[in-house]
């Protein structure tokens, strides 16, 4: 970054941070104890970084704020720059005087239903001015679904679901039960943070949080590794999860703590508590959702009408999909299609059940074949 951009973004974020604290601030703790990690960051909350990141920035956020489009372009440069390290969790924080905010809202989690709110949500925070003063913002949050290749009338019609307004509201107070009165709002690693005026000053916070993190112990990581079996069928169509590009290698993991391996592609491994099915298809270059998953081909399969999109863990329907951290010996079946469909019954009955001999809970059926230690530091895997 040049002089003239850090001075032109030092003099913006110093001019935003004063006119937003003026209007809607007027005192801030200087220091906050750790909060609840459950109302910190539900488990529907939208996550982006790293998996293993030790590093956790939670953002609450107006996408009409003036300081918050300014701060946008801070985060994320220390996202990129700290890729390895730090994950970003935004949470919706409207504020009244802003009167486009919750569209704005509502339009990025509309784009999440199809697998696209981190794009939609740089989206509307880079084009802040473009809609901010519109009276009506239909038409020009379409245009953005439109250019991020969303299915535009799924994106029209999913702007009127009252679920999307609940969780915005849900979002607002939590915000307000942790003391939150202005926009952006940030906790660092559960710790709430006066915001820094410059980028070389969230970047020293930033440091020092990476430093202060637990490392992974390799030892207490070593004593955890599950299996699990899995199927994803689409349309009638399974994916090969065989396929080399869906495999990890010692020394080239897809993610170093859960993955498919050996070119077994109907069971993966988990190195790590608090693994989620959602880090597994991110590491894929595919991304779950509670009502759409997106190929590595950027195929859109979502819930619509007829067709849904549904995640059965042991038999039995969960609402949680990305959300879910497997369990040793799941069998797990992601199927889209009709609610009718009688190819359901034999879906389910497709799904593998061997991992129980990888994880040595069935030696009556055997011992399981030698395999490639793959994983990252801290997976129990790591290269010597």
């Amino acid at each position: 970054m040049n002089s003239e951009t850090k001075l032109f973004l030092g003099i913006l974020l110093a001019t935003v941070a004063i006119i937003g604290g003026a209007i809607f601030a007027f005192s801030r703790p200087t220091k906050a104890p750790l909060v609840d990690s459950k109302l910190l960051m539900p488990p529907d909350s939208y996550k982006t970084g790293s998996p293993s990141a030790t590093v956790t920035l939670v953002e609450f956020g107006d996408f009409q704020c003036p300081a918050c489009g300014a701060y946008h372009l801070v985060v994320k440069q220390l996202l990129e720059k700290y890729k390895d390290s730090v994950s970003l969790v935004f949470r919706h924080f409207p504020l009244p005087m802003h009167p486009n905010a919750v569209p704005a809202s509502i339009a990025v989690e509309a784009a999440g239903k199809q697998g696209k709110f981190w794009e939609m949500y740089n989206k509307v925070y880079e084009s802040q001015k473009e809609w901010s003063a519109e009276k009506d913002t239909g038409n020009i949050f379409a245009e953005y679904a439109l250019a991020l290749k969303l299915n535009v009338e799924q994106f029209r019609n999913d702007l009127k679901d009252p679920a999307l307004k609940k969780k915005i509201d849900r979002d607002v107070a939590d915000a307000t039960a942790l003391g939150i009165n202005s926009t952006p709002s940030f906790f660092l690693n559960g710790e709430r943070i006066q915001n820094p005026a410059s980028l070389e000053d969230f970047e020293t916070l930033i440091k020092a949080a990476i430093l202060k993190a637990p490392k992974p112990s390799i030892s207490a990581e070593e004593k955890y590794h599950i299996h699990a079996n899995m199927s994803v069928i689409l349309d009638g169509t399974a994916i090969d999860f065989s396929l080399p590009k869906y495999q990890s290698k010692e020394g080239k993991e897809l993610n170093d703590f859960i993955h498919f391996h050996d070119g077994k592609g109907d069971m993966f491994h988990v190195h790590k508590k608090g693994m989620l099915l959602g880090d597994l298809f991110t590491s894929l270059g595919m991304t779950l959702t509670k009502d759409c998953l997106v190929t590595d081909t950027k195929q859109s399969f979502c819930t619509q009408g007829e067709k849904k999109l549904k995640v059965y863990v042991n038999n039995k329907v969960t609402m949680l999909n990305e959300a879910y951290e497997p369990q040793d010996l799941d069998r797990i079946l992601i199927s889209y299609g009709t609610e009718t469909d009688q190819a359901f019954v034999s879906q389910l009955q497709s799904v593998a059940d061997d991992a129980c001999i990888y994880s040595e809970k069935c030696p009556e059926r055997g011992k399981p074949p030698t395999e490639e230690c793959v994983g990252g530091l801290g997976s129990g895997c790591e290269q010597k």
